[in-house]
């Protein structure tokens, strides 16, 4: 500490009331110059400008040792500065969603916006402290609410315009592909919405787990799997999970309804319309190579086009309107082991009304049409496979 001035009073000789006080300061502190590093955060940093400074005030010591008084205070103030340092880059990383590291501040931090990660957690029973409990023990949870957060401000959940139906349907795992128009009808607007659904349901179709699960070898796990898609898709929608219906016995058209009268504007009409499935007569001839079997030929072949999963006629792999084309179901063959050449015999949709299109080569669809061949005895009108074997080694 610097010591005080002392105040001195001085009279006017012969006049007692006459005087003046004078006080003799300290001299002032040097200037601090230009290369002063405002940014001095560390231990390190701390040290070397007090030390500094000590030399700047005193020129005429030319020795500092680690022994001096005046170093261990310097080191000693140096590290309860670098603590202080810390601390303040702590509290001020957690202000900021992106730097913030404890999972209380990043769940209110989230929630602030608008984004309530213990839902999205599908934890529902469950409670906050839970969600930081889980985010301790698996940061990476954590940093992956902290990524989806700001991405949902950005989301639109109403249905208001065409486009928003088919942004908000299509990620339903019910629904592989969706369009949406408007019609006026005298006194006001409704919409439709075309909707493409999985394994060529129906929208007035009961729902069992084995329409669900389709060509699926477990039928539990797959509709296991699927009841997980649907509570996320929810999840994602922000609607609660109590509001999601039962699924067996439900038909699709319940389900969509159910998301579409939560998120579409008051009082707008929304109306649900299967897509216009077209089925498919196909014929081929296929020439075999000679090391290979018939039968493996023939499964192969059945399995590239009607296979429900990744067949060229699968659910999803066409879109609307979109034509079959005679070289593409041509390409999809050749590519198969012991294929050595393809001929398309007959290529028509079903019905005495239209004319087999294996001259040119191209099956005209339009609108919300929508080309199927199953090969389902079933279902005959959902198109039917004939195939003719060349060549290849018998059984």
């Amino acid at each position: 500490m610097a010591d005080e001035p002392q105040v001195k009073l001085s009279y006017i000789e012969g006049c007692g009331d006459c005087g003046h006080r004078s006080v003799e300061l300290p001299a002032p502190l040097p200037e601090i110059g230009d290369d002063f590093d405002w940014d001095v955060r560390d231990y390190d940093g701390y040290r070397l400008f007090m030390l500094e400074e000590l030399a700047a005030r005193f020129p005429e010591r030319h020795n500092w040792t680690p022994a001096d008084m005046e170093v261990v205070l310097v080191e000693s103030l140096s590290v309860v500065l670098d603590q202080l340092s810390d601390m303040q880059d702590r509290i001020q990383a957690e202000a900021y969603l992106e730097s913030a590291r404890r999972p209380d501040t990043v769940r209110r931090l989230l929630e602030m916006i608008g984004y309530k990660p213990l839902r999205r957690a599908g934890g529902d029973v469950a409670s906050n402290q839970d969600l930081e409990k889980l985010w301790r023990y698996y940061p990476h949870l954590m940093e992956e609410a902290k990524r989806k957060g700001p991405e949902s401000i950005h989301q639109q959940h109403r249905m208001v315009r065409e486009q928003d139906y088919r942004n908000q349907l299509v990620p339903h795992p019910l629904v592989l592909d969706a369009d949406a128009y408007s019609d006026w009808t005298g006194s006001w607007h409704t919409h439709r919405v075309v909707v493409r659904l999985i394994n060529n349901l129906s929208l007035d179709d009961a729902l069992t787990q084995d329409k669900i699960a389709g060509d699926a070898e477990d039928v539990p796990e797959a509709f296991a799997r699927f009841e997980a898609e649907l509570k996320n898709y929810y999840q994602d929608q922000e609607i609660p999970l109590d509001r999601m219906p039962a699924i067996e016995g439900a038909t699709s058209r319940t389900l969509l309804q159910n998301v579409i009268k939560r998120q579409r504007m008051v009082g707008q009409e929304v109306l649900l319309q299967d897509a216009t499935l077209v089925g498919v007569v196909l014929s081929i001839s296929v020439r075999i190579g000679g090391d290979y079997f018939r039968s493996e030929i023939q499964d192969a072949v059945r399995s590239a086009l009607v296979d429900q999963t990744d067949g060229f006629f699968a659910p999803g792999y066409l879109q609307f309107g979109e034509d079959v084309v005679a070289s593409d179901i041509i390409e999809v063959l050749m590519a198969l082991d012991g294929v050595e050449s393809v001929c398309i015999n007959r290529m028509k949709r079903i019905g005495a009304i239209y004319a087999d299109q294996s001259g040119s080569g191209r099956i005209v669809l339009e609108g919300h049409e929508v080309a199927v061949l199953q090969n389902d005895a079933a279902v005959p009108e959902r198109g039917s496979l004939r195939i003719v074997l060349h060549g290849g080694k018998p059984g």
